[in-house]
């Protein structure tokens, strides 16, 4: 992979095309939505060269949707792209570029993965998107698209199984594709096992399509004991994401961050009550709502350590603001997330729904939002 990275860093910086397509993964840049971007931008890429024409001179780019300071608070990704021999220089950060100049410049077009609904910062990207791999609930309110835009949209543990299954479709072609660059079926294979936790039945996000996609990348990379191996990168991946010992409480809410208009809403691979007990955990908060123009921070947070844990915290700026979105998310049933007060110092709560994530809270917020 990091020869097609390099190339295609080469091309990019010496304009040596006349097509650009970029895939682009969320905002909060986690290792589902880097792998999807990496390995789907890596397959176009291949299958484009076995079949293009030589007046033809389409690239295709992975952008990862972080600045390259921040690169280093994604543990798990560092980790995994580390493991799999893939140099931070060789890929693309959204600081790198910039999309609004090449987007005039060039015939432009965008894959999206791990997300249907573009940031404020990139809706300007509306026209360009053709392609579409997500794995959340569709929100046909921000569907803003021209006619004809591809899409494969279904609710499932990993978007990278939906990335595997668009690539199996090929046939022979996609076999072909993993068999040469078997980097790229290890690393699907990883985040399916990290994203439904080793098929976790207390986690309760695995489906059928992702261990059928489990088990044909098990089969590309000939993993031999598959119960061992899959623990085992679960474990190592899950060491990866917790270990965040040496970040500040303000890099922590940059970790694994999304924005929802005003609404602030971090993701964190500790609990929330353990990022409170930090010292100033409380002001980088206020700093943070401050410094990106918002209102509510929604903070999420998950433990594994002795079976899975989750907690939730609303922090405000406008306490009566607060107190109403707490309420909101205590009575929101689309699904419940069951959230069981613990604190009168902040908006504190256990979650007993152990399975909701962010992907369940970001639709109750687009609907306090609505209703605000």
């Amino acid at each position: 992979m990091n020869e097609y990275l390099s190339e295609t860093l080469r091309k990019m910086n010496s304009h040596n095309f006349t097509t650009l397509n970029i895939v682009i993964g969320n905002e909060s840049c986690d290792l589902d939505s880097a792998i999807s971007s990496l390995v789907y931008a890596s397959f176009l890429d291949w299958s484009y060269d076995k079949s293009s024409n030589e007046n033809d001179n389409s690239i295709f780019i992975s952008m990862l949707d972080v600045d390259r300071c921040d690169f280093a608070l994604k543990t798990e990704v560092a980790f995994c792209l580390r493991e799999c021999g893939i140099l931070e220089s060789n890929l693309i950060f959204r600081d790198d570029v910039d999309l609004q100049e090449l987007v005039t410049t060039y015939q432009t077009n965008v894959i999206l993965v791990d997300h249907h609904v573009l940031s404020k910062r990139l809706q300007f990207l509306t026209p360009y998107v053709y392609d579409i791999i997500d794995h959340r609930p569709f929100d046909k309110t921000q569907w803003k698209y021209r006619d004809g835009v591809r899409s494969f949209i279904v609710t499932v543990g990993s978007c990278c199984t939906l990335v595997t299954q668009r690539i199996q479709e090929h046939g022979l072609v996609g076999d072909t594709f993993f068999k040469e660059y078997p980097v790229c079926a290890d690393i699907l294979h990883d985040v399916i096992i990290l994203d439904t936790v080793n098929f976790s039945k207390e986690v309760n996000k695995a489906t059928p399509l992702d261990e059928d996609s489990a088990v044909y990348l098990e089969r590309m990379i000939q993993l031999e004991d598959i119960q061992q191996g899959r623990q085992s990168k679960l474990d190592r991946l899950l060491r990866a994401r917790s270990d965040v010992t040496s970040l500040t409480p303000s890099q922590l809410l940059r970790k694994d961050l999304k924005i929802l208009e005003d609404i602030f809403v971090p993701s964190f691979p500790i609990l929330v009550k353990e990022f409170l007990q930090k010292p100033q955990a409380f002001e980088a908060v206020h700093e943070a709502l401050t410094l990106r123009s918002c209102n509510l921070a929604v903070l999420l947070g998950m433990d594994l350590n002795e079976g899975l844990k989750r907690d939730v915290a609303v922090i405000s700026s406008c306490p009566e603001r607060g107190d109403k979105l707490a309420k909101f998310l205590q009575e929101w049933s689309s699904p419940p997330l069951q959230l069981e007060p613990e604190s009168d110092h902040c908006l504190y709560f256990k979650q007993l729904n152990l399975a909701a994530s962010r992907k369940q809270y970001m639709p109750a917020l687009n609907e306090f939002l609505i209703k605000k």
